[in-house]
């Protein structure tokens, strides 16, 4: 089953910065009472009415096997990933051949932990097309997703 930690995500300073950068278009100075209604109306409108949440990152370690991480190599835009166990350096002591051979020998169920960088405007992508999916880790990480700061600029329909 996958697990999915926050390492660091938007606080309300990044938040606003993102409104502000959101505003110019509109020639407004803003009203800190209206940034959320904003940030909501324009993802609604779609990622080229939303492009301030492209500033909104989060930082996650995920832990999944290797069967989802094929699934999560779809997401390229907006996401980053920043490391990952690795299965060649575990197994120092193996000549290339072997390695080769160990290496094609791991199952898709083998667990693998990366740590990636993710923007809003691709968890909003994430959410949309994976929270029913019939895989019960896309499940639970939408239901990460949910669970975030702001996530109402994600999950709004």
């Amino acid at each position: 089953m996958i697990e999915v930690k926050t390492l660091k995500a938007p606080d309300a300073e990044l938040f606003a910065l993102c409104i502000r950068a959101a505003r110019l278009s509109h020639r407004s100075t803003g009203d800190a009472k209206k940034d959320h209604a904003l940030a909501v109306r324009l993802a609604k409108a779609g990622d080229e009415h939303a492009k301030a949440l492209r500033g909104l990152i989060v930082y996650t370690e995920i832990n999944a096997p290797r069967y989802w991480w094929a699934e999560m190599d779809t997401y390229r835009i907006g996401a980053e990933p920043l490391g990952s166990e690795s299965t060649m350096h575990d197994r120092p002591e193996l000549s290339g051949a072997e390695l080769v051979k160990y290496k094609e020998s791991i199952t898709e169920g083998t667990m693998q932990r990366r740590i990636w960088m993710i923007s809003y405007q691709t968890l909003r992508r994430m959410h949309k097309q994976r929270r029913a999916h019939r895989l019960p880790e896309w499940r639970t990480f939408c239901r990460w997703i949910e669970s975030l700061p702001y996530s109402e600029v994600i999950v709004n329909e």
